[in-house]
């Protein structure tokens, strides 16, 4: 059949920082056409990840429902599980028998899984953090009474050093600091080879300043990586033991199975070979974007598993769509990461300090903190309108 833009069937699986893009902007292109976008995840929420620290100190909020979102808009809106993808038969299989879902282009951005190296004892005895669900557990374990009221001295260790572990951290320390104003039973240690490795040395010295500013211990070089776990302890490289009450690890992310499994070039972390255009290496009705994309800024490096630059995979994935349907792909966009690869960025410590870079101005403290809470304003109206 003779694809026309009233006949194109547009799968997005995904609903994350990508994917909302990509269905948002699609729908607005094709506005006045009936081309059919229909947006699969298995949650009836989106969750703003950058807001998921603040769930640990019961501030704010990190999800807003689908249904608000796509309300008055032309997407359809599927929630199931994702079983196996035929890219043959363009065919979406899920776990409920209702939904085998055909398509025309295919845009993949399933997310991430927390990654886990082979410590012993790591998937056993700790608690991981990147989802509202993971993060919901952490703050009823903060709230227990030996948390609240310790009898004897309590170490909460946060594994890895980077945006998300920094910001674990802070809020902890800061949501323990407001809570024991005359206890200092509690002690929040932070525990990696680095601290937000690739970030600016001046951003890296405001944080280190920030958290021992809020009494976190940092245990920072190769010699601290955690080799073993057990229920009560860490066991690090330099032979030190230390007693816990809690071990979150936050130590990055690796790409889900599926699209290896389904065939698609993957590379560094399963992450899936795309092209300048975003587009599975093979497969030209398939765009892969977000955590599951490989994508290399001009010095080799992959692009970071970040908000921001999900949003913009998704906003050039829906321009190249559109281009596709309606002009045969002319009027492509590549995407390019430039070096450095992180110039925008917005790290909380805690609910009144952060450090941010937003196109080329740095700020640090309170006003970078405003800075971060109007970012996620902005996201929130702009999604909404």
């Amino acid at each position: 059949m003779l694809l026309t833009s009233d006949n194109v069937h547009i799968l997005i699986a995904g609903g994350g920082y990508a994917g909302i893009q990509t269905a948002l902007g699609l729908e607005q292109l094709l506005k006045k056409n009936h081309t059919k976008i229909q947006l699969i995840d298995r949650n009836m929420y989106h969750t703003l990840l950058p807001s998921l620290p603040e769930i640990l100190s019961k501030r704010g909020f990190s999800i807003i429902y689908y249904e608000d979102i796509i309300q008055g808009k032309k997407i359809d809106f599927v929630q199931a599980d994702i079983t196996d993808i035929d890219l043959d038969k363009k065919l979406v299989l899920t776990t409920n028998p209702s939904y085998r879902l055909g398509y025309d282009f295919l845009v993949l951005s399933l997310g991430s899984r927390p990654f886990l190296p082979n410590i012993p004892g790591l998937r056993e005895h700790s608690f991981q953090f990147n989802s509202i669900e993971n993060a919901n557990k952490i703050a009823e374990r903060l709230s227990s009474k030996d948390m609240i009221d310790p009898i004897e001295n309590t170490n909460i260790v946060i594994g890895g050093g980077g945006a998300t572990g920094v910001e674990v951290a802070g809020e902890i320390a800061a949501l323990i600091k407001k809570r024991n104003q005359l206890n200092n039973n509690i002690q929040v240690m932070l525990v990696s080879p680095d601290l937000l490795y690739g970030f600016p040395t001046r951003t890296k010295n405001w944080v280190r300043a920030y958290l021992k500013a809020l009494n976190v211990e940092l245990l920072l070089g190769d010699e601290y990586y955690i080799i073993e776990v057990k229920s009560d302890l860490v066991r690090l490289r330099n032979g030190r033991t230390i007693r816990t009450t809690m071990l979150i690890w936050a130590g990055g992310v690796t790409a889900l199975p599926l699209p290896q499994q389904i065939g698609l070039k993957t590379g560094y972390n399963g992450r899936v070979v795309v092209n300048k255009f975003l587009q599975a290496e093979g497969q030209k009705n398939v765009f892969v974007l977000g955590d599951a994309a490989l994508i290399l800024n001009n010095k080799g490096y992959p692009a970071p598993t970040t908000a921001y630059f999900a949003e913009q995979h998704g906003k050039i994935a829906a321009q190249n769509i559109y281009s596709m349907i309606k002009e045969q792909g002319r009027t492509m966009k590549e995407y390019k990461v430039e070096s450095p690869w992180l110039d925008s960025f917005a790290i909380s410590i805690g609910s009144d300090l952060a450090v941010s870079r937003i196109r080329g101005l740095d700020l640090y403290g309170y006003s970078a903190s405003k800075v971060k809470k109007l970012i996620k304003m902005k996201y929130l109206k702009d999604i909404k309108k």
